[in-house]
């Protein structure tokens, strides 16, 4: 994988620092807020949604490549105590989202 940064971080910062704080769904003593990215058929680098107890349509250098995109972008997001995380409504969408004591 090259060096390259996967994100211009800078321009997810101002993205999120725009963005509404909410009550967490899953924990309503905390608030988050998020920016989409995209698909992980547009941002992995197999292009390809799987489970990894269901993972017939991906071999296993494409799982490699994308568990190791993946890492990427989490500690590229570390910079600016964000993470990555799918959709809710629909786990091919991805987010940044970051998060805070309510």
């Amino acid at each position: 994988m090259s060096e390259e940064s996967i994100f211009n971080i800078e321009n997810l910062k101002e993205e999120l620092e725009s963005a509404e704080w909410d009550v967490d769904p899953d924990n309503p003593d905390m608030e988050s807020r998020q920016v989409y990215l995209g698909t992980v058929f547009a941002l992995y680098p197999s292009g390809k949604f799987y489970t990894p107890w269901a993972n017939s349509n991906v071999t296993e250098a494409e799982a490699e490549k994308d568990e190791a995109w993946r890492e990427k972008a989490e500690s590229e997001l570390e910079a600016i105590h964000a993470s990555l995380v799918n959709g809710e409504g629909d786990p091919c969408d991805l987010f940044v989202a970051q998060y805070r004591d309510k």
